[in-house]
């Protein structure tokens, strides 16, 4: 059987636009994405478009109605608060497996995150303190080498993202690098236990202030 790959990479243009607008903010919540609509903005074909929509529904960031079409998917407290109790369950496990899979240079680079986060928050440059914010917690996850697991938590963390978008304006929590600094050092002293249990209260810290910043944006 052979494969069309120019309609392969039609879909998946499609699909990372219409999702990257999503998680950008630029379709809200609530909106109404027709496949008229998709079609005329990102110049190809309905079955592309339809078939990117069912992709992102499985995804979560958007709803079909009966009679009614596609929606962008709604922000809401409920489903920010499932999504991190799923997050801090799945990364709790993450830092557990990881711990087995720790090298040296592993160490290292966790290190080395949260050092040059701290020189970045300082400097205020978010989108770098973003950067190795993520590293961190990439490092981890990818450690883990537990495939399904980093599966559902690429899924976890895309809806996560729109969410940090919207409610980017709160900044970080004032606690997060010293959050970071416990979890390293309990990972370098070979204490599951403990690393695990640091994180998942890390990622429950963190949606208190999504919340907040929830709260705020949704009041405006």
């Amino acid at each position: 059987m052979t494969i069309d790959t120019k309609k392969v990479n039609l879909y998946e243009q499609v699909y990372l636009s219409i999702k990257n607008s999503i998680i950008q903010g630029e379709f809200r919540p609530g909106e109404k994405l027709t496949e008229a609509k998709l079609s005329k903005v990102l110049n190809a074909s309905r079955t592309p478009i339809r078939d990117a929509l069912r992709k992102l529904e499985q995804e979560g960031l958007v709803t079909f109605y009966p009679s009614q079409g596609v929606e962008v998917s709604s922000l809401s407290a409920e489903t920010i608060t499932s999504l991190y109790e799923c997050r801090a369950v799945l990364e709790g496990l993450a830092t557990r497996k990881a711990i087995e899979n720790m090298s040296g240079d592993n160490l290292d680079t966790l290190e080395e995150s949260i050092i040059l986060a701290k020189r970045y928050f300082e400097k205020k440059d978010l989108d770098k303190v973003v950067e190795k914010n993520t590293l961190f917690h990439d490092t981890i996850i990818q450690l883990s080498k537990n495939a399904p697991l980093i599966q559902m938590m690429d899924n976890i963390r895309t809806q996560i993202l729109r969410y940090r978008i919207i409610t980017s304006s709160i900044g970080f929590r004032p606690t997060f690098l010293e959050d970071h600094w416990n979890i390293y050092k309990a990972i370098k002293e070979g204490d599951s236990e403990k690393a695990d249990t640091l994180m998942k209260q890390h990622i429950l810290d963190d949606l208190s202030t999504i919340l907040e910043g929830l709260e705020l944006h949704t009041d405006r």
